[in-house]
């Protein structure tokens, strides 16, 4: 008896040794990517023969990825892929099934599928699916209509997909730098901070001795900016942060609520908008932008800029806007904050207004008055009556006046915009995918109206937001190279039409997984994607 109770203990111990070296090898062994026909036809070189035999082929598992090849957008998926992997040597970081043919896999120790994912290559399928693979799971199927892909517009060169800039500003002199995101260079948002405007936040974040301090409408989909946050306060930076919120702390981006709970950010709990997007460091430099902190903000895909400024003084100026805030005190509970005529160099002159206290209607209208010669206006939001009235009037006494709208505040405020344009003015509304969500305006090549105020009546009087009035020819000259650049990738026949935000006129509007016209609707939900 004890004979047979030790044989079988033998047989148990050596088939759980088997088991443990098969996996072991299966997960450590490497194998060699050798073709990749599309997402679900992975060549993996299991025998080492360098040849691909049927029962070498597997698709990712977990994913639903696109596979159309009438679908630019899956032209560059499997390229993508193919960048990622052919030629590369892979493991198993789940051990392939007999009965199945799709696997989960590593590169260099980093998860195939969540690259995929967080690319915006692929959405989860199926059960059990890992719990890191979840932060895709409120975001809607790609569609599995292939007429829709036929129509797709854009022509994508996957290797956008991995840019990542540097955090190199498009102009710098002296003490002011200028950040300006290029919406043409991304197809698609993504969770990776890509932009030179979002790396530099990270880098002043890593490189902040004392404090930091923010206001932010909100934060999603930026867990590097996050982190980069979480690491300044473990090594003794002082972190405080003003959010927006409506009552009852309702966030308009989901992970705001992580800088309330990792840094005790406060909260407007307004009906109306804290707006602000800027950071001051260690009480010496400001970083404001256009920007939200999230995948189409930061990430890359809609047009914006932002601005690094280097000066006790202004830094002074956003902290006391900050501490009112902080003090629980919003909109029109403020006392009136402003800074005139700072010169922060030679070249450079600087006025700032902080909404809704300061009056940052008036000055806007009297560089608009006082324009000689020619006006960009680069905008979200154009619906205030003053400053259209304005540009119109500067056009009838001879400036020259460009505009370039976004998609969704041009098609919803139509009226506003007609007499504009029936007043000759050349209004392009873009079709980009991505958003116009600027809040610009150059003034004879040389001032520049900036900030996180839209031109609208809310802005003026409701918003708490700041705004600067920036003169530094240099400056005039390197943001007016880009406003071209944008305006003019953009057809003459939007001088006339209005494209939808979320269309086939607009980019990959129609696969980028978000709402682009805020209707509830994403992509194939969506009526203006499904004609």
């Amino acid at each position: 008896m004890k004979r047979h109770l030790s044989f079988a203990f033998l047989v148990i111990f050596l088939c759980a040794l088997f088991i443990f070296y098969e996996r072991a090898q299966t997960e450590h062994d490497k194998y060699k990517v050798l073709n990749i026909d599309n997402s679900n036809r992975i060549c993996i070189d299991l025998n080492s023969d360098l040849k691909c035999a049927d029962d070498e082929y597997f698709s990712l598992k977990y994913l639903l990825v696109h596979f159309y090849k009438e679908d630019e957008l899956s032209h560059a998926s499997n390229a993508f892929l193919k960048e990622l992997l052919l030629n590369k040597n892979i493991t198993f970081s789940e051990p392939p099934s007999p009965f199945f043919k799709s696997v989960k896999i590593t590169l260099e120790g980093k998860d195939v599928g969540y690259i995929m994912l967080k690319e915006g290559y692929a959405r989860p399928r199926g059960k059990n699916v890992p719990v890191n693979y979840l932060f895709w799971q409120n975001t809607q199927e790609f569609s599995k209509n292939t007429a829709l892909f036929k129509q797709t517009p854009l022509k994508i060169n996957p290797k956008d997909k991995l840019i990542i800039e540097s955090r190199t500003p498009d102009f710098a002199e002296g003490n002011i730098a200028l950040f300006l995101i290029n919406p043409l260079k991304y197809p698609l948002p993504s969770s990776r901070v890509r932009t030179n405007l979002a790396q530099a936040i990270i880098y002043n974040i890593d490189n902040a001795k004392n404090t930091i301090d923010f206001a932010l409408y909100g934060i999603e989909e930026q867990d590097e900016i996050l982190n980069a946050l979480i690491r300044a306060k473990r090594r003794g930076v002082i972190i405080r942060g003003i959010v927006d919120s409506n009552p009852g702390a309702l966030d308009v981006y989901r992970d705001t609520c992580k800088l309330r709970n990792f840094f005790g950010a406060k909260s407007d709990n307004s009906l109306f908008i804290m707006h602000n997007k800027f950071f001051i460091f260690d009480n010496q430099k400001v970083l404001t932008t256009s920007a939200n902190l999230s995948s189409t903000g930061s990430g890359g895909y809609n047009s914006n800029t932002g601005l690094i400024i280097n000066s006790r003084n202004l830094s002074n100026a956003y902290l006391k806007e900050f501490e009112q805030m902080y003090a629980n005190k919003f909109h029109r509970n403020k006392e009136k904050n402003e800074l005139l005529n700072l010169r922060l160099d030679e070249n450079t002159l600087l006025n700032l207004y902080f909404a809704p206290m300061s009056d940052i209607l008036t000055p806007i209208l009297t560089e608009i008055k006082n324009a000689k010669s020619e006006i960009l206006v680069s905008a979200f939001y154009l619906t205030h009556r003053d400053i259209i009235k304005e540009l119109i009037g500067a056009k009838n006494r001879g400036v020259s006046v460009f505009i370039t709208l976004d998609a969704l505040g041009a098609y919803k405020f139509k009226e506003r915009i007609e007499p504009l344009k029936q007043s000759a003015i050349k209004v392009k509304v873009e079709n980009w995918g991505g958003k116009n969500h600027q809040k610009n305006i150059l003034v004879d090549k040389c001032v520049f109206i900036t900030g996180s105020a839209n031109f609208s009546k809310s802005a003026v009087l409701k918003n708490d937001e700041n705004t600067l009035i920036i003169k530094n020819c240099a400056l005039g000259k390197a943001y007016r190279d880009y406003y071209f650049k944008l305006y003019n990738s953009i057809s003459d026949k939007y001088l006339f039409k209005y494209p939808r935000a979320e269309g086939f006129d607009s980019g990959n509007s129609c696969y980028d997984g978000i709402d682009n016209d805020f209707d509830s609707k994403i992509d194939k939900d969506d009526e203006s994607c499904k004609k």
